[in-house]
């Protein structure tokens, strides 16, 4: 070689090396944690994701990446078709060499396949990691390859080290919250269950969290389960952790959970369904996740009231938000569109239906949002997510979903749904926790042979013939013995019920799962449950909670029904439930109401209605008591109610009429309203508006009056928790609430009156201009802290305030004299003697009193006699005293009757004025006429009629002929001939109780009246 040439040689041997290092093809190669994950994590025995971001990090442009292969570790990983990243496809997989294979869909021609110089894609992978001892925390892919397969195949390379590793998990974790929408300072329940997926025993297990994932709402732990927070799992069992924590800030929150032994091995974070904090809270869920393309699904909103005062109304949704991949095709909903008022505590359903379609693991998720207006201020609610769904082409359905964990010899099927391109030919159910199910027996399909593993306890069904063909399925059946430790839980547990499937023994096998839950305690009830009898029907409504998917209405005749439904058990209409049989029954359902026209006149019917939640864990059906809700239709025929409202609660109170519209009452804690349809029979008696209950007992009937410069009418009420109220009549929404600034003033039982602007005369239009007032008294032990309060009945405000120091309990209702400007408060003795007091309802910022004077121990209502101008007082001794309203001079006094033992008021209820006298309703079973003979001063008694326990009466006078009506301890309202006495008709709601006050709509002329065991009848008067 010649110089020259030696020169050259020595010029290219450095130059090669520079012109490959220009033209280096390299790759890098990047696992990414799932959220809430410091490492990219799978889990072994369970289907699991490594997500891998790739970058071509070539130095050049002149080669583009095309295709990347993956091989799995050699350490027992399973590869799984995977769904690609945009613009790529699998073209090769194969379980033998555990290799993937993802190409780029774009043609070479177009010169943007694959990824350039700097371009990133992110690949997930799907796959199962065999079981092994403990935790492996340096997994790594044996090779990663990638070519240019447009230009010669040309290689890249890459460096496998830790930026591309994962940790295999021993353990297998998941959570379940309830309730997914709740209040500010409200607890919800977390339920974790972890897996020991291993091959070995971990003991010392404890699970982390919740912690907040994402999301704004923070918590504090308040209790946890077991003591101490740590279990230990042998092979193939699962523990179960309970956390309460209690919310302390609204908003929405995906809550996360982890399980450790903080030694060698720890879970896969688990994510909590959405769960929203608020005032208007709201969750959202679709009635499946694993859907066949061309399926409808449903989705279900539940909107929750969280106030524990105020309702909401006019609660609409928005239009659903969709996301993921999969596409949705609206069908119908939201049903309903609205609800127009909920009550504090409860909740309302919206429901729409969607077509999905699209391509395997496709994804789909729901967004929905709320509006309403609280107080007359608008509100929204926060957006909140469903449950991710995906379109699947196989997949299994477990019956029954949940178990009562006490249950023993249980048989559940497990239905394989088969829309693949092949038959399946194997199934194999891996065995659930075994310290929860324990196993009994397994029975094959027809064309199919089971045989259970000694070792693992998995069940393999294989066909002998098709197996389950394309479009088809097939069902396998497992008995277990009982639910072992499932006795120990506290609450309702979900539990995976996995299954693999093969339809292709050289291809990757195929996983589908469904939870079955074991079941403690009961589901929360339906609230306010109701009903109204009519001609041959029956009409249910009540209020539904949070956790609700639908009801079960059981029927019984003569008697509640006696035995509660199998938890977890469906029902069908007809089905027999020991003495009583299913009359409705639905499931991912908005309905609150039933009418049940099945019901045949004058039989009496008790119904009991069974709220029950996705997996038909049903409530105690104790609503409105343990005692059912009774109803008895009858027909229109003499002396038969036109309706009767049932309440399943001592509804006596006195009913307020609106004339020709409407009647309003009270039971327990709750006011009510129902309609007066003489026209249309079917809608008679029913409620205007939903039960609206108060935050105590209702002690005395209201008034319903207008009030000035405000359209419509009012209730004006107070309750014995010491809070009054304004209801408007025809909403049931409350105008205002008092409770004089957070420290309610005690017991109201009073009924409370009014003096009304438009009514008064110009000395009182001038001290209040503009302004109605509304008094309310208090019923407390201690005369010091009895108090009369005068309020703006248009706003609530206080107006004056009369505590004199010495008022005894003021138990029945006031008397406002309009001409004289005076409120007349008649008192129990524990205040003194001087238990009638007179104030000046002129005073505009301080109480004045005018009068006190001596009327005996009352507690029953004073009354006003329009005839005479004379307040009666009817005390508890027997006698009925007469005040001169004008002079508050006495008139006369009466003795009527007298106690018929110490502690028994003589009279059932103040006297009714009637004439120049009044009707008096006596304890010792009498109701009698009194009246002023000619030349008279004080009444003298008429006629006395024998009434077992009457209640108060009212009269009626229909063409010249007065009558009197009175309830009594018989079950029957009594009609009194006014003339002399005579017992002239009855009519009967039930059998022997205690019937209350009634009253009479002269423009329908209509008698309403309540019972004891909580109903409310409208009959025609007079009675025939």
């Amino acid at each position: 070689m010649n110089l020259l040439n030696a020169r050259l040689a020595v010029l290219l041997a450095l130059l090669v090396p520079t012109l490959a290092a220009a033209q280096a093809r390299t790759f890098s190669l990047t696992t990414v944690p799932a959220p809430g994950e410091t490492t990219a994590r799978v889990v072994m025995d369970e289907v699991s994701e490594v997500t891998v971001d790739v970058r071509n990090t070539s130095n050049n442009n002149s080669r583009r990446m095309t295709s990347v292969t993956f091989t799995l570790p050699n350490t027992g990983y399973t590869v799984l078709y995977s769904t690609p990243p945009t613009g790529w496809q699998v073209t090769f997989l194969n379980v033998g060499t555990r290799q993937i294979t993802f190409s780029t869909t774009a043609s070479c021609a177009s010169g943007t396949n694959g990824l350039g110089q700097g371009e990133q894609a992110r690949f997930t992978l799907r796959m199962i990691p065999s079981s092994v001892a403990a935790d492996r925390l340096t997994e790594r892919f044996t090779s990663v390859t990638a070519a240019d397969q447009c230009q010669g195949n040309g290689n890249f390379t890459t460096t496998l080290g830790t930026a591309n590793q994962w940790v295999r998990s021993a353990l297998s974790s998941q959570v379940v919250l309830r309730p997914p929408a709740l209040g500010l300072n409200e607890e919800l329940a977390a339920r974790i269950v972890v897996e020991n997926r291993s091959s070995a025993a971990m003991n010392n297990v404890t699970a982390i969290g919740p912690s907040t994932g994402t999301g704004s709402v923070n918590f504090n732990v308040v209790s946890t389960e077991p003591t101490p927070f740590t279990l230990n799992l042998p092979v193939r069992n699962a523990g179960v952790f309970g956390v309460r924590a209690q919310v302390t800030s609204t908003g929405t929150t995906v809550a996360q959970i982890q399980a450790t032994n903080n030694n060698n091995a720890t879970s896969q974070v688990a994510s909590t369904p959405m769960v929203n904090v608020g005032t208007l809270a709201s969750s959202v869920d679709v009635d499946s996740v694993d859907a066949f393309t061309n399926d409808t699904v449903q989705v279900r909103m539940t909107v929750t009231n969280t106030s524990t005062t105020d309702s909401l109304v006019n609660v609409s949704p928005r239009a659903l938000v969709t996301q993921g991949s999969a596409t949705l095709t609206a069908l119908s909903g939201p049903t309903p569109a609205s609800v127009s008022r909920l009550a504090p505590g409860t909740s309302a359903q919206f429901v729409w239906s969607y077509r999905v379609t699209g391509a395997e693991r496709a994804d789909y998720l729901f967004r929905a949002q709320a509006d309403a207006t609280r107080n007359g201020v608008a509100l929204a609610g926060d957006l909140v997510d469903s449950a991710r769904g995906s379109i699947v082409l196989q997949r299994v359905r477990v019956s029954p979903e949940a178990v009562a964990a006490n249950a023993t010899s249980q048989t559940f099927t497990y239905q394989v749904e088969n829309r693949g391109t092949l038959p399946i030919v194997q199934v194999q159910l891996l065995r659930p926790a075994i310290n929860y199910f324990t196993f009994g027996s397994m029975a094959s399909p027809t064309g199919w042979t089971g045989t259970r593993s000694g070792t693992t306890g998995n069940i393999t069904w294989d066909a002998t013939g098709t197996g389950i063909p394309v479009n088809g399925s097939a069902t396998f059946t497992v008995t277990y013995t009982n639910f072992a430790s499932g006795t120990s839980l506290s609450a309702p547990t979900p539990f995976r019920h996995r299954l693999s499937l093969v339809d292709d023994f050289n291809e990757p096998p195929i996983r589908v799962e469904a939870p079955v839950t074991l079941l403690t305690g009961t589901a929360p009830e339906v609230e306010r449950l109701t009903a109204v009898a009519r001609d041959a029907s029956v009409t249910l409504t009540w209020d539904n909670p949070s956790l609700h998917s639908g009801v079960l209405v059981l029927r019984a005749v003569g008697a509640a029904p006696n035995t509660p439904p199998v938890q977890g058990r469906s029902y069908a209409v007809g089905n027999t439930v020991g003495n009583a049989t299913v009359v409705y029954t639905d499931d991912f359902s908005t309905a609150s109401s039933f009418t049940d026209t099945t019901a045949a006149n004058d039989s009496t019917y008790y119904y009991r209605v069974y709220n029950a939640d996705d997996v038909r864990w049903y409530s105690a059906g104790n609503r409105p008591t343990s005692a059912a809700l009774v109803a008895t239709p009858k027909a229109r025929l003499t002396n038969a109610p036109l309706w009767c409202y049932s309440v399943g609660l001592d509804a006596r109170q006195q009913p307020v009429t609106e004339l020709g519209v409407g009647i309003f009452s009270a039971f327990n804690n709750s006011l009510v309203a129902n309609l007066t349809q003489v026209s249309n029979p079917s809608q008679d008696g029913a409620e205007r508006w939903r039960p609206l209950p108060l935050t105590g007992l209702i002690g005395s009937r209201y008034p319903v009056v207008p009030l000035h410069g405000l359209p419509g009418q009012y209730i004006l009420v107070g309750d014995q928790n010491g809070v009054a109220y304004a209801v408007n009549t025809s909403t049931g929404q409350p105008l205002w609430r008092w409770d004089n600034g957070g420290a309610p003033i005690g017991t109201i039982q009073s009924f409370p009156v009014t003096q009304l602007y438009d009514f008064a005369n110009a000395a009182y239009q001038s001290a209040h201009p503009n302004r109605d007032l509304v008094f309310f008294a208090t019923r407390l032990s201690n005369p010091a802290q009895n108090r009369v309060v005068a309020l703006n009945a248009a706003t609530g405000a206080v107006v004056w305030t009369y505590q004199p120091g010495d008022l005894g309990m003021v138990s029945g209702g006031m008397v406002v004299d309009y001409t004289n400007n005076r409120l007349f408060i008649g008192t129990k003795t524990n205040g003194g003697t001087a238990t009638l007091r007179v104030l000046n309802t002129l005073a505009t910022s301080t109480a004045q009193e005018v009068a006190r004077l001596p009327v005996g121990d009352i507690d029953v209502s004073l009354v006003r006699n329009a005839v005479t101008n004379l307040i009666y007082a009817t005390d508890s001794d027997g006698v009925v005293h007469a005040v001169n309203a004008t002079t508050l001079q006495p008139a006369w006094d009466v003795t009527v009757a007298t106690r018929p033992s110490p502690g028994t008021p003589a009279f059932t209820s103040f006297v009714r004025p009637q004439g120049g006298g009044f009707v008096a309703s006596i304890a010792a079973g009498r109701v009698e006429l009194w009246d002023t003979p000619a030349g008279g001063t004080a009444p003298a008694m008429k006629w006395s009629r024998a009434i077992a326990s009457p209640s108060g009466t009212f009269g009626f006078n229909r063409n010249a002929v007065a009558r009197v009506y009175v309830g009594s301890s018989d079950g029957k309202v009594h009609q009194l001939e006014l003339t002399d006495g005579t017992d002239s008709q009855q009519v009967s709601i039930g059998g022997a109780q205690r019937i209350g006050t009634p009253t009479v709509d002269t423009t329908a002329s209509r008698l309403h009246v309540g019972s004891e065991d909580g109903r409310i009848c409208a009959f025609p008067v007079p009675f025939p």
